[in-house]
């Protein structure tokens, strides 16, 4: 065996461990809480639902290989600067924001979106880059959602349709992070046919379980 093949298999099982040793970390914020109760209509409270999720993905991220952070675990006003600086501070190798959807006038729009950071066209090259990759990565993680979420019980069981997949633009908890980030509009207040969905805690369960599923497979396919 010549010398430099012998350098490379050394190399690759010294990588090797290191790769499948690596931890995953993901933050959970659930959006809005305490006076900021976020979309509202009839009885439902945007900022109820997403603490709902939050907690039952509390449990499910216990003792798991993933580490779960999340902003808020309780029903606390947390102004959006200070959520993405929480983030932004924690380094994570993805953050979820989740919220639930509302239209003023229209009760026809309905279903469950994704949305990511847009590219950032600033003239340093090198933050165009970092951006780009962060843009890059959030996209990726989020293909993984979608493929997933087309396979999921929301999807197959529940009918909720998947109605957008795309960047989002001017949104502080973006702007202010550097980091892959996704924001989910899990479903509509104001769709009745979502509404049917979301006060049965047996969808609420559903929801979780998806995201736990999806943050899972994501650290099993981590962008670099």
């Amino acid at each position: 065996m010549t010398t430099r093949l012998t350098f490379f298999i050394i190399i690759f099982f010294i990588i090797l461990p290191l790769k499948a040793g690596e931890t995953f970390t993901v933050v959970i914020d659930a959006g809005h809480g305490g006076g900021n109760k976020g979309a509202v209509h009839e009885n439902f409270e945007e900022k109820e639902l997403t603490l709902q999720i939050a907690l039952k993905l509390k449990t499910l991220f216990a003792g798991r290989s993933v580490t779960a952070i999340f902003t808020r675990t309780t029903d606390i006003e947390l102004p959006p600067k200070k959520r993405a600086e929480q983030i932004e501070s924690l380094k994570p190798d993805l953050f979820i924001s989740l919220h639930f959807n509302s239209q003023s006038f229209i009760t026809t729009n309905r279903g469950f979106e994704i949305y990511y950071p847009a590219d950032s066209l600033i003239s340093e090259p090198a933050e165009m880059v970092k951006y780009f990759h962060r843009a890059n990565c959030s996209f990726h993680y989020g293909s993984v959602f979608k493929e997933l979420y087309l396979d999921s019980a929301i999807f197959k069981i529940w009918s909720l349709p998947f109605n957008m997949f795309t960047q989002k633009h001017d949104l502080l908890l973006f702007d202010e992070t550097t980091v892959p980030g996704l924001l989910l509009e899990i479903a509509y207040l104001t769709s009745p046919e979502d509404r049917a969905c979301i006060e049965n805690n047996e969808f609420i369960n559903d929801i979780a379980k998806f995201i736990f599923e999806a943050v899972k497979k994501s650290s099993q396919e981590k962008c670099y």
